[in-house]
């Protein structure tokens, strides 16, 4: 027991992965629920409205794994910005139950598997991205999951800076799927 203690405490430490920061926008699809007085003055739900609207936003990033290899995994935290949904052009007879006049705040989190599919991992590499996630902090209670897939390309330079840039495609789920469409790009420091 002794012994494999020693071990364990001499051996060399391994460093792998890293942190980053990113940025990202694309678009997304809203349910636009509006309501019009009846003849008896009560509120009557029209036919809903699907829209697509943008989302914009940025944050951190930790990446698990080793630089020069073809498979890594990667943890996002960032705020995301939806854009206000948009009113019809009869809005004025309506009242209407979700944001037309502000952005909604969200805090997501993401977790994803990146695949090197041709180029080297220390240069230039074109990707395969797999990401599940969730709009877990929300000020009006609309919490959501994300799953999206798509490619993009990692750029190592200066030993250990990495660039990376991709384009997903996916779904929100909220109560039903919404498609979305998001574009991502940052910087890596990678530790290996």
């Amino acid at each position: 027991m002794l012994s494999a203690l020693t071990i364990l405490l001499s051996a060399p430490t391994a460093f792998a992965g890293g942190f980053g920061v990113l940025g990202t926008g694309g678009v997304h699809g809203d349910r636009v629920y509006y309501y019009a007085e009846n003849t008896v003055g009560e509120a009557e739900q029209q036919t809903p409205l699907d829209q697509i609207n943008p989302n914009f936003g940025g944050g951190l990033e930790l990446v698990l794994g080793d630089k020069d290899y073809k498979i890594n995994g990667f943890f996002r935290m960032y705020y995301l910005a939806d854009w206000p949904v948009t009113e019809p052009e009869d809005a004025a007879s309506y009242t209407f139950n979700l944001r037309t006049g502000s952005v909604r705040d969200l805090g997501m989190a993401e977790a994803g598997l990146q695949f090197g599919v041709w180029g080297d991992p220390e240069a230039f590499q074109l990707c395969a991205i797999a990401i599940i996630g969730s709009g877990l902090l929300t000020v009006d209670q609309t919490e959501f999951l994300t799953a999206e897939a798509g490619f993009g390309f990692t750029y190592t330079f200066l030993r250990n800076v990495q660039a990376h840039a991709e384009i997903d495609g996916g779904i929100r789920y909220r109560k039903r799927l919404y498609p979305t469409v998001n574009g991502t790009a940052g910087v890596r420091y990678l530790f290996d």
